[in-house]
C-alpha cells in the first residue's frame, strides 16, 4: 500500500456511492504476483436511507476495515486496493496470490465482526480491470480529489473560500500551436495568459483569473478537459489565502 489514499463521490448502479483507494497502485499495477481480485463484502448494519454508511456505524465499520487490512493485505501476497460504500454494503477489494489462502485469513478477520453479515469471493483479474475500470476515478474525479486538496490546505490555513482573489493556473501542451489554441479559448473566458514558455519536450502555460476557491471545480474541470481534447495536461492551481 502506498500513502496516497483518498475518495470520491459518484453513482454506481444508479445508487449514491463512495470510494476510498490507494490512488498510489495505479504507478505500478497491475502487480504480476497477485492476479487474483478478492473482495469482502459487508452488509452494513445501520445504512443511511441512500444507502450510503451513516455516522452510527463509522466506528464499527472502521474496525472492520482495520482487521481486514492486518491480517489480510501483507503486501507481500495480498493487497488492499480499496472500497466501495453503496446500496447498504462496504466491498472491500484486494488483489492477492493465493485466493484460497485469502479467504481463509478474511474468514478470520471477521471472527472479531460476528454482528455483521459477510461474504468472500474472488475472481482471476490479470489486468487489474476492477482497479483501474471501477475503483479508480474518472479524470474529471481524480481533478476533484486534487482541487479538495488544495481547498482543504485553504482552510487549514484559515481562509475564506468564499473570498474572490486571483487564482494561478498551470498548464503543459504538447505544441506551441496547442499552447495557443487553449490562450485563446482561455481569453474568452477572461483569463489572462502569460506568454507560454519552452519546457523540455512541452510547453508551458500559465494563467489567471478572479474566482473563489469554493467555486474551483466549477473553473478547473471544464479546463482540464480542453487540455485533454489538445493533448495537454493541467497541472493544478494556487493562491494567496485570505483569512
Amino acid at each position: 500500500m502506498s500513502d496516497n489514499w483518498d475518495f470520491y463521490a459518484l453513482r454506481v448502479d444508479s445508487e449514491p456511492a463512495s470510494i476510498y483507494l490507494d490512488l498510489g497502485l495505479a504507478q505500478n499495477a497491475p502487480l504480476e504476483s497477485q492476479p487474483h481480485l478478492a473482495y469482502v463484502r459487508v452488509q452494513m448494519r445501520h445504512p443511511r436511507p441512500d444507502g450510503l454508511s451513516s455516522n452510527e456505524e463509522f466506528e464499527d465499520l472502521a474496525a472492520v476495515e482495520d482487521s481486514l487490512s492486518e491480517v489480510v493485505a501483507d503486501g507481500r501476497s495480498t493487497t488492499y486496493a480499496g472500497r466501495n460504500t453503496s446500496s447498504g454494503n462496504r466491498d472491500f477489494y484486494f488483489y492477492t496470490s493465493d485466493p484460497v489462502a485469502f479467504a481463509k485469513s478474511a474468514k478470520a478477520a471477521m471472527v472479531g465482526h460476528s454482528h455483521y453479515k459477510f461474504e468472500v469471493g474472488d475472481r482471476l483479474d490479470r489486468n487489474w480491470d476492477v482497479y483501474f475500470d471501477f475503483l479508480y476515478p474518472t479524470p474529471s474525479d481524480l481533478q476533484r480529489i486534487l482541487n479538495r486538496r488544495v481547498v482543504d490546505n485553504l482552510a487549514a490555513h484559515g481562509d475564506n473560500l468564499s473570498e474572490p482573489r486571483s487564482i494561478d493556473h498551470f498548464a503543459y501542451l504538447p505544441s506551441v500551436i496547442a499552447a495557443e489554441s487553449l490562450r485563446d479559448h482561455l481569453h474568452e473566458q477572461g483569463f489572462i495568459v502569460d506568454e507560454p514558455r519552452i519546457d523540455g519536450g512541452s510547453v508551458a502555460v500559465s494563467f489567471k483569473r478572479t474566482d473563489r476557491p469554493e467555486d474551483i471545480d466549477d473553473v478547473v474541470i471544464p479546463i482540464a478537459r480542453r487540455l485533454q481534447e489538445l493533448g495537454g495536461e493541467y497541472d493544478g492551481w494556487g493562491c494567496e489565502v485570505i483569512n
